[in-house]
């Protein structure tokens, strides 16, 4: 379906390459290799077919053969001498949707519980089982308990499934919860991104987000790192993903997040590699220096981090918002403003297990 080669993309040093990036993904092209070192980006590439809302499953964003990285620079319009860019929404300066690559989980309002789920349940009961058909993927959220409201999912803890099949009342999922949903939780439909690989980038400007990601499935980022980052957040895997990689991440941030109501936080760093809502992801030699956090886990289930490198962050390391069994295996953590290590209280058996000196 799609050219088994990839396309070789000579990019302009110059200018903004993301409008042709843009027209490759939508021409039908999935494997791109830049060939050069410089790429500026100064206008978001959505990873889906702006028509269809069809995410553009199997992309690979990479190097081409013989550049051993390629510096994507944002812009920086909020920076000391003003350069068009991606940057941050004014209005919301924490809108990841303000990114290099992002991905939004395409989301569309259906029907909610109409009885509390429990861990290892297989099938939920909803109001209205007409929206739905079999193959789609359901985003249930535990924070969004108003139906006759918003029928739209919220951040905080949730999970994704897939729909084998329906009943009257009721909906059959393709693996078993591993968390309790409440009366009233919201199950709006949405398309996952699936294996999408990026490597070997290098960040530098200011945007929300480098590479932003939500309901990823089985997607790789892997060889990514920062110079002169002002941007909230390197990598993001936002809500919905599951069995995802992240591996030689490494952000070098200018000035940790100090106050967020304060106009400066827009060119402060927040996260290095964040994950929230991730399910069996595991990251691998990631973290970060100079930011809020240098890996955050938020609401994650079974995720793992191994090898996590961080220094001189506000919270170094950081587990929370009811995540379940998460943890960090062999970090390396020395020199926070506050605590190497965090793990919230709601948390349930997460852990940091041979911690180690930051080398």
């Amino acid at each position: 379906m799609y050219p088994a080669s990839p396309y070789i993309y000579t990019p302009n040093s110059r200018g903004d390459n993301g409008p042709a990036i843009k027209s490759l993904l939508q021409a039908g092209y999935r494997w791109i290799q830049i060939n050069g070192t410089a790429c500026p980006i100064l206008s978001r590439i959505d990873l889906h077919n702006t028509t269809t809302g069809d995410p553009y499953n199997g992309v690979i964003i990479e190097p081409a053969p013989g550049v051993p990285s390629v510096l994507i620079d944002v812009g920086d319009p909020l920076g000391p001498v003003p350069r068009p860019g991606i940057g941050r929404n004014r209005n919301a300066p924490y809108d990841p949707s303000y990114a290099a690559f992002s991905y939004e989980l395409y989301e569309r309002p259906a029907s909610y519980l109409t009885k509390a789920s429990n861990i290892n349940d297989v099938e939920v009961f909803v109001a209205d089982p007409s929206k739905y058909n079999a193959g789609d993927w359901i985003f249930i959220s535990n924070e969004s308990t108003n139906p006759s409201v918003s029928l739209i999912a919220k951040d905080g803890p949730m999970e994704v499934r897939q729909v084998l099949y329906k009943t009257a009342y009721s909906l059959i999922l393709d693996r078993a919860l591993k968390i309790g949903h409440p009366l009233n939780a919201t199950a709006s439909i949405v398309k996952p991104i699936r294996n999408a690989i990026f490597r070997g980038l290098q960040f530098t400007g200011n945007c929300c987000v480098g590479i932003h990601l939500h309901v990823a499935q089985y997607c790789t980022v892997e060889n990514i790192t920062s110079v002169n980052w002002s941007g909230q957040k390197l990598v993001l895997f936002d809500n919905g993903g599951s069995f995802n990689l992240l591996r030689d991440i490494y952000c070098t941030g200018k000035d940790p997040v100090k106050n967020f109501s304060d106009p400066a936080s827009w060119n402060q760093n927040f996260w290095a590699v964040g994950m929230e809502g991730q399910d069996s992801t595991r990251a691998i030699n990631c973290g970060g220096e100079l930011c809020g956090n240098a890996v955050l886990m938020n609401y994650c289930i079974d995720t793992i981090t191994t090898d996590a490198r961080a220094q001189k962050c506000n919270i170094n390391l950081l587990i929370n918002w009811q995540s379940v069994r998460c943890g960090f295996v062999q970090p390396r953590s020395d020199s926070a403003s506050v605590s190497n290590y965090q793990i919230s209280p709601d948390c349930v058996d997460c852990y940091v297990v041979e911690p180690q000196p930051f080398a």
